[in-house]
């Protein structure tokens, strides 16, 4: 019931479209499901999604230790 699923790979090369074709898969109306992006490229229904911003002080730090207080299901 735990993993980590690691998509790598150089610009341009399909890692935005097989993270959101994988999140639009997912049953999110059972599932907490939260995005930290930059930017975010799709709006998704029923996933909380999260701009990374830093002049306005939100990190990818800050915002992971934002979403670990929400309880995940899934972090993309």
């Amino acid at each position: 019931d735990h993993g980590m699923i690691l998509v790598t790979g150089p610009t341009g090369s399909g890692k935005s479209t097989t993270l959101y074709g994988a999140l639009q898969e997912i049953d999110s109306v059972d599932l907490n499901v939260l995005t930290l992006e930059d930017p975010i490229e799709y709006q998704l229904d029923g996933i909380s999604q999260t701009q990374i911003n830093e002049k306005k002080g939100m990190t990818f730090a800050s915002g992971m230790r934002s979403v670990l207080r929400q309880d995940p299901d899934i972090i993309m």
